[in-house]
């Protein structure tokens, strides 16, 4: 289950050049969107969610304004870098709302997505010769960003309970006397993408401890946290008393994808380094002042409880059909939150085949390789339910079990209904 055998939104196909895609081995992603049936691939909101006649009211609202189409309010030319200062004063008071603190406007960026605030965060304070620590299954898109400053990516250890402090000690420890500078931990603290752990409270603690320690920089990637409980853990900002943690978020995987502004949170000081780097002319000023209303509103939460809901629903039903129908060929820690499942391959299933077994039948998922630079990693796959109903849920993760039982030749063990 190679990383190069991708066909999807991040690569062209014309880079399938590993021995594995000579060889012709099946890629678990579907070239032709048409034959996918059962699409369990891409993390993406479930459109349903999507508040348009809000937004369309919103934007409507918006246009007739002074200066509405303008590339920012009179004299507010720092808009320019940072973002529209009413949109920044309104996520500083939902930031405020959420954890409790006192958020300065002027520590947060807004972006094009929490993607281009990594991206960001990672030119202006990463180079060559610094270390870099991420959970040893990740956002790939962050090692990519580390990895082209010159950096060094170490994976980290996971559990239920997230990035392991003990072998973060190790790998920084282990970095430092190989001559490289420990610089930043790259953590998604909340509803981990793709293993769906939770960082607990006691772990949030130690890592802070640990950035003192050792003089480091924690990138806190929140884009999950209100997919599912969440305020009972602090944030890593909101536990921040040193000024080490950046916080990314975005609107993207709670309102909608398309609208593609983020955020970066950190102290004044911190976020003038991004600025700096940044050779854009900012997000779209429109969306910006649409998003400023939606929070002045106070729809934001008023959205985060529905959805949470809906993708609670959606859990349950992929718990209940994976334990149903993979068992004991897959098994995975039940995630509280968020939209992924990583489940775990057993070895004594013919996988390659599986996966042609699974093209066939028209499932589309993503393969747990594609998640991490760990040569250790085992084999996974992650399943994404965000985007599907309850019932092709279901109906996909049958689907799979009866994919798993053919190849074994045991098609009359695949149970016919829950």
């Amino acid at each position: 289950m190679s990383n190069d055998l991708w066909s999807g939104d991040l690569f062209d196909p014309s880079e399938l050049t590993s021995a594995a895609a000579r060889a012709g081995d099946p890629p678990y992603f579907h070239r032709q969107p048409s034959t996918v049936t059962f699409d369990f691939d891409q993390g993406v909101p479930d459109a349903a969610t999507y508040p348009a006649d809000l937004l369309v009211r919103l934007a409507t609202e918006t246009i007739m304004e002074p200066h509405a189409l303008e590339y920012s309010t009179r004299g507010e030319y720092m808009d320019l870098s940072f973002g529209n200062r009413g949109l920044r004063e309104n996520l500083a008071a939902y930031l405020d709302r959420r954890d409790g603190g006192q958020q300065d406007p002027d520590g947060i960026m807004i972006v094009h997505g929490s993607a281009h605030g990594l991206s960001l965060l990672a030119k202006a304070y990463l180079e060559a010769g610094d270390a870099v620590f991420v959970e040893a299954a990740t956002f790939p898109f962050g090692l990519r960003y580390f990895e082209s400053t010159g950096a060094t990516v170490i994976p980290v250890g996971i559990d239920t309970d997230g990035m392991q402090m003990d072998d973060l000690r190790r790998c920084i420890l282990q970095a430092r006397d190989k001559g490289l500078r420990p610089k930043l931990v790259y953590v998604i603290a909340t509803h981990q993408l793709p293993t769906g752990a939770v960082l607990s409270l006691e772990r949030r603690n130690q890592l802070l401890a640990m950035a003192e320690e050792f003089d480091l920089i924690i990138h806190e990637d929140n884009v999950y946290r209100e997919h599912g409980p969440g305020s009972e853990v602090p944030t890593l900002l909101s536990l921040d008393t040193s000024g080490r943690v950046f916080q990314t978020d975005s609107f993207a995987k709670t309102v909608a994808p398309a609208i593609r502004l983020g955020w970066v949170v950190g102290t004044p000081e911190a976020i003038i380094p991004l600025a700096k780097v940044r050779q854009d002319l900012g997000a779209s000023m429109w969306l910006q002042r649409i998003m400023a209303k939606y929070l002045a509103e106070g729809h934001h939460e008023q959205h985060i409880s529905e959805i949470r809901s809906i993708y609670a629903e959606k859990r349950k039903a992929a718990t209940q059909a994976l334990r149903d129908y993979c068992s004991p060929e897959i098994t995975f820690d039940e995630p509280v939150g968020g939209w992924y499942y990583w489940l775990k391959l057993s070895e004594d299933v013919d996988w390659p085949e599986v996966q042609a077994e699974c093209m066939k039948r028209g499932i589309a998922m993503r393969p747990g390789d594609m998640f991490s630079n760990d040569p250790d990693q085992k084999p996974h796959m992650r399943l994404a339910v965000g985007h599907v109903e309850p019932k092709v849920i279901v109906d996909g993760i049958r689907t799979l079990g009866e994919a798993i039982r053919h190849v074994g030749g045991q098609d009359s063990a695949v149970p016919s209904d829950t």
